[in-house]
């Protein structure tokens, strides 16, 4: 089965001649943005009350919207962050929405009342709105404007409440987004870089083939990267782009684009998992001088 993720822009942009905005931003801390105007799809889940709440009636605010579970370590780690933004933000237009996949109310209520959470909390009892939002890996977070446009998204555990991330939260609050700006600045970053490369990884029990074999790849180059699981159920980054595919069983294919930023090597990481456990094999691209 063959399946095409939104392709997020993660590498810096360079000198352009346009403005820093928004998305400039938030790729420099490390988040990704669609590199079109994506509005985000509605769901309806219910809360830690019974009621029924959906994303779309927090139109008018800006959305931290946050995919997490209670044994998940990472968001354990990046949850008192997160209630230290709501804290500080939720007067000026800002809400956190998260979201719990496939936990009974009774554990997640536990957590909350532990943690001492205040922002609103929601039930993805099947794991299907996270299947939607492709959050499998968590946490997985994505930040969505006043007008429900997808603006970042981000994979992993970080501090939420820097000074840094709260005031480029605060531009989004108080200026919105500039998206013809935004796609300006993309088209002027693409425009500048050199020649789009083709490659595939094929994963499988005890490794990995990488076609062609011998490609060489420059600073600048777009690449077009397929990952396919050939065995078994293979999970598969590239923690430098923020490339994070979602397990991949026999025949399944994901496709990622990104631009090289940096000469030396691109990284990534095989997770294999089978009937022997887990085991994990790293490999790389090489990028020429």
């Amino acid at each position: 089965m063959k399946r095409i993720i939104y392709i997020f822009l993660i590498f810096l942009l360079g000198t352009t001649g346009y403005a820093e905005t928004v998305q400039d931003k938030l790729m420099n801390l490390g988040i990704a943005i669609p590199q079109n105007k994506v509005e985000a799809i509605d769901f309806e889940l219910e809360d830690l009350n019974g009621e029924t709440r959906s994303l779309s009636s927090y139109r008018g605010k800006v959305v931290f919207l946050n995919f997490w579970a209670t044994w998940c370590g990472p968001c354990r780690i990046e949850m008192p962050s997160m209630q230290r933004v709501y804290n500080e933000l939720k007067d000026e237009g800002f809400e956190i929405v998260a979201v719990d996949l496939r936990e009974d109310k009774k554990k997640v209520k536990k957590f909350i009342k532990k943690y001492e959470l205040t922002f609103p909390v929601l039930l993805d009892k099947t794991g299907k709105v996270g299947g939607i939002y492709g959050a499998r890996a968590i946490p997985t977070t994505y930040i969505i404007d006043r007008d429900g446009f997808i603006i970042g998204r981000t994979i992993g555990a970080r501090e939420w409440d820097t000074q840094e991330i709260i005031t480029v939260f605060r531009e989004i609050l108080e200026n919105g987004v500039e998206y013809e700006l935004a796609s300006m600045a993309t088209k002027a970053v693409a425009d500048t870089t050199g020649e789009v490369k083709e490659i595939m990884i094929e994963t499988f029990t005890w490794g990995f083939d990488i076609s062609p074999p011998n490609v060489t790849i420059r600073k600048g180059d777009k690449v077009r990267l397929t990952v396919r699981g050939k065995d078994g159920t293979h999970g598969f980054t590239i923690p430098e782009y923020n490339i994070h595919a979602r397990p991949l069983k026999k025949g399944d294919e994901e496709v990622f684009e990104f631009v090289v930023n940096s000469s030396g090597k691109i990284k990534f990481e095989c997770n294999v998992f089978c009937g022997r456990g887990h085991k994990k094999m790293k490999g790389y691209l090489k990028v020429a001088n």
